[in-house]
């Protein structure tokens, strides 16, 4: 009896450590970003996967700030990632804890089909090995801000999208930020919290 219930706790997965020491100049990275569509089909390595989450939200400081600039280093945003059949870990959704540089997963089996559905049928979506989901919890920041804390939000994630297409570029990894997607549905498919909601999905893959 001791041991009912272990079987249902969801599965936790340690990162490997992230490796910041890149070979391009940001200026040559800044000049070849572009929103990619088309994907190898070829999956993502693990260390892979890492690096990209620790550029979204990663610690990148003894005091414990981010890769990306915060209103009141409050981090209202959340990151997912939607990994298919094929690729570094098991299929399935998996949330980003920034605190220990490791995932969750939330949901298991290959959701690649029905998060492209949620997002208007956009194939690329279906087709790139994984796609992260920067969502949003409002009142993490609003609660001192206000409604301007909205905007905050906002400015963030797109310090976050940045950041992956600029790593992307050094790796040879393409994305696209996507917008256009019913937020309800995407809430559906990630199970998300009321309090939580979707602002962009990036897919990603070898170009």
């Amino acid at each position: 009896m001791g041991n009912q219930g272990l079987t249902d706790l969801p599965m936790k997965i340690k990162l490997p450590e992230p490796d910041a020491a890149g070979k391009s100049h940001i200026e040559e990275l800044i000049a070849k970003r572009r929103s990619l569509r088309e994907y190898a089909d070829r999956e993502l390595s693990e260390p892979l996967i890492s690096r990209f989450l620790w550029a979204t939200q990663g610690i990148s400081s003894k005091g414990g700030l981010r890769t990306v600039p915060s209103a009141g280093a409050l981090y209202p945003l959340e990151v997912h990632i939607v990994i298919g059949k094929g690729s570094g870990l098991e299929a399935g959704i998996y949330r980003y804890i920034a605190e220990e540089h490791s995932l969750i997963q939330e949901i298991p089996g290959d959701m690649r089909t029905k998060l492209s559905e949620a997002a208007l049928s956009e194939s690329m979506i279906k087709k790139a090995p994984v796609s992260l989901v920067i969502s949003a919890v409002y009142p993490r920041i609003t609660s001192k801000y206000g409604k301007r804390g909205l905007r905050y939000a906002h400015m963030e994630a797109g310090h976050a999208a940045q950041n992956v297409y600029l790593l992307g570029v050094e790796l040879g990894i393409g994305t696209c930020a996507v917008g256009a997607f019913d937020d309800e549905e995407v809430k559906k498919v990630l199970k998300m919290p009321a309090n939580e909601d979707p602002l962009y999905i990036l897919p990603l893959g070898y170009i």
